[in-house]
């Protein structure tokens, strides 16, 4: 009850892996050539082969008579098996499923006789027939019944050779020869002889034509590029062939076997080769190749450049430039791709907008996709390196007396209506024309937004008499400053103004030669004294407090 569960078991499990697609295992089994029919008592050896050996855990189970014989190996030896008895072999293994599957081989009956006539089989096992006279030929006997230890003898024309007594033979033979090959068994069932013959093999001998034809691997080619040929061959002589390959009339002579590479082609190029076989009976011992006419492809020569449309470089960290890239002779379709820092970042398009961090590295490259013929497929441009800067902050002007000043120290560029004025790259300016004036403060590579914009409407004031000859000292000051006017007493307004304009300090100077003003209440930084006089001269002066 036991092994109808089990056998119905696997076949449930067999039907369910080949409903669900599963590759099902199979077992083939076999005996020897010669053994299917033997004496009583002699061993047999039956061998089971898998269909597919990727499968796990497979155990092999033998039958006899449908009872199992307790082998459970791939092979089965045996000596107890009478006439008319059956063999099989069943394979149980793990399938793809991890599910236990079996499979049930073929099935072979043994039968035994107490007479079993010998036989003797021969065949041409190396040499053709009809052949070469000049090639030996080797024969090979295959005995049936022949027991374990069969002697042979070896015939020619029906008569016997001296000393070819193995089961195989390997001699010149003669046109019209026949071979033929006797063999005496010593099985104990060999009846009603134990001496069989084989049947006769005529010799043939023939003239035979070498052949050869070549093919290219490819044709057209890129010129400069390798090309491999290859040689189809004939040669009835063997090993005694050779094989010469030429380009035009050139030969090759380090080329002699039946492949040829090459990167020597040009456009017309003529390749051929030259068959050599010394054989006695080959009729040609020398034949030429078809002969392969190349088509060599010029190569182009890939360019490409980028040139900036947009924006500026140096330039600000959060402004986006503008590259666009030019290629010629890339075939149809070629990849664009733009690359930061080694990073594809953009493709598909020969213009590239982005912002990008100070010191990124910026390439261009084009590839080829149609597999013409190119000095080389992909082209990098040279790396942009970008640089960058923080955008300063806009200046604020003002007009100090008669001197325009930005509200913070650094190199600025000043406009007048509009236009840079050449050398005015300071942090004040003396305006001279009537106008419009702004500045922009510049950083290494990042200018400002403009400043405000001041109209200038009263000019040509002259400078006071005593602005070439006052002194003011110590500056930079902490606090107490000196004017020192010469010789000559001086009658002046005094006007003191921080960076943005806004007076600090007003004082007037009364017909005196020297003069102190305390600054010391005023934070540090930079301010401006405007000096005037009772007829509107003025002068200007910048002077720092430094604690």
């Amino acid at each position: 009850m036991l092994r109808k569960c089990t056998l119905l078991f696997l076949l449930c499990i067999g039907l369910y892996s080949a409903a669900n697609g599963q590759v099902i295992d199979s077992v083939s089994i076999y005996i020897p050539y010669g053994t299917d029919t033997t004496c009583p008592g002699i061993q047999l050896t039956f061998t089971a082969v898998q269909s597919n050996d990727t499968f796990s855990t497979t155990q092999y189970k033998w039958y006899t008579d449908n009872v199992f014989t307790g082998v459970l190996i791939d092979t089965f030896y045996t000596t107890a098996l009478v006439d008319g008895d059956s063999v099989y072999c069943e394979i149980l293994y793990t399938n793809s499923l991890g599910v236990l599957d079996s499979f049930k081989s073929n099935v072979i009956i043994v039968h035994r006789s107490n007479t079993i006539p010998p036989r003797v089989l021969i065949s041409l096992t190396t040499g053709s027939n009809p052949g070469c006279g000049a090639t030996p030929l080797t024969f090979t006997a295959y005995p049936v019944n022949g027991g374990t230890s069969p002697t042979y003898q070896w015939m020619v024309n029906s008569a016997p050779l001296t000393g070819e007594d193995s089961i195989t033979i390997t001699r010149y033979f003669n046109a019209g020869d026949t071979v033929s090959c006797m063999m005496v068994s010593n099985s104990p069932c060999a009846s009603p002889t134990d001496t069989a013959y084989s049947s006769l093999v005529p010799i043939i001998h023939d003239s035979l034509t070498a052949t050869d034809s070549i093919y290219a691997n490819r044709n057209p080619i890129c010129f400069g590029t390798l090309d491999t040929f290859n040689a189809i061959v004939y040669a009835p002589g063997l090993s005694g062939y050779s094989i010469a390959w030429y380009v035009d009339t050139s030969s090759f002579p380090s080329a002699v076997g039946p492949m040829f590479i090459t990167d020597s082609l040009h456009d017309g190029s003529k390749v051929y080769c030259v068959l050599t076989d010394p054989e006695p009976c080959v009729v040609n011992h020398t034949t030429v190749s078809n002969v392969i006419t190349i088509t060599s492809i010029p190569l182009q020569s890939p360019s490409l450049s980028v040139l900036l449309t947009e924006g500026a470089n140096p330039g600000c960290l959060d402004s986006a430039v503008t590259f666009t890239g030019t290629y010629s002779n890339f075939g149809t379709a070629p990849d664009l791709t733009w690359f930061v820092n080694g990073v594809a970042t953009a493709t598909n398009t020969a213009t590239f907008t982005h912002v990008y961090n100070n010191g990124d590295l910026m390439t261009f490259q084009v590839a080829t996709t149609d597999n013409g013929c190119y000095y080389t497929d992909t082209v990098n441009s040279p790396a942009v390196i970008l640089i960058r800067d923080s955008t300063p902050v806009a200046p604020l002007i003002s007009l100090i007396g008669d001197l325009l000043v930005a509200n913070n120290a650094g190199s600025y560029t000043w406009y007048y209506n509009g236009n840079i004025i050449p050398g005015a790259i300071g942090q004040t300016y003396h305006p001279l024309v009537l106008g419009y004036y702004y500045a922009i403060r510049d950083s290494a590579n990042c200018p400002s937004a403009p400043s405000n914009t001041l109209y200038i409407s009263l000019v040509g004031v002259d400078n006071i008499n005593h602005g070439e000859n006052v002194k003011i000292y110590p500056n930079p000051t902490t606090g107490i400053i000196d004017f020192d006017f010469g010789s000559n007493a001086a009658t002046l307004k005094m006007d003191i103004y921080n960076i943005y304009g806004q007076g600090m300090l007003h004082e007037d100077i009364d017909n005196t030669s020297h003069y102190e003003a305390d600054l010391s209440y005023l934070p540090e930084g930079n301010y401006f004294i405007v000096l005037k006089d009772a007829d509107g001269s003025k002068e200007t002066f910048k002077i720092q407090i430094k604690k």
